[in-house]
């Protein structure tokens, strides 16, 4: 496991973990503002490192289909 999947899977347990407190009734505006912040750069993370990985997907579909 390399340590961007290791990251991946943390911001995606952390993200969860926001999810988990945000649906809590008893959570505080300024706590929920401060959880939905962190939520949104996690978001973004998230997204840019999927791009990555689809963008890698593409490279090695067009480096082996070449091949053949």
């Amino acid at each position: 496991m390399t340590a961007k999947q290791i990251n991946y899977q943390k911001l995606q347990t952390e993200l969860d973990e926001i999810m988990g407190r945000l649906q809590s009734e008893d959570i505080d505006v300024d706590e929920a503002l401060k959880h939905y912040e962190r939520g949104l750069v996690i978001v973004k993370e998230l997204e840019e490192y999927l791009a990555g990985a689809e963008n890698r997907v593409r490279e090695l579909k067009t480096k082996f289909s070449s091949k053949q």
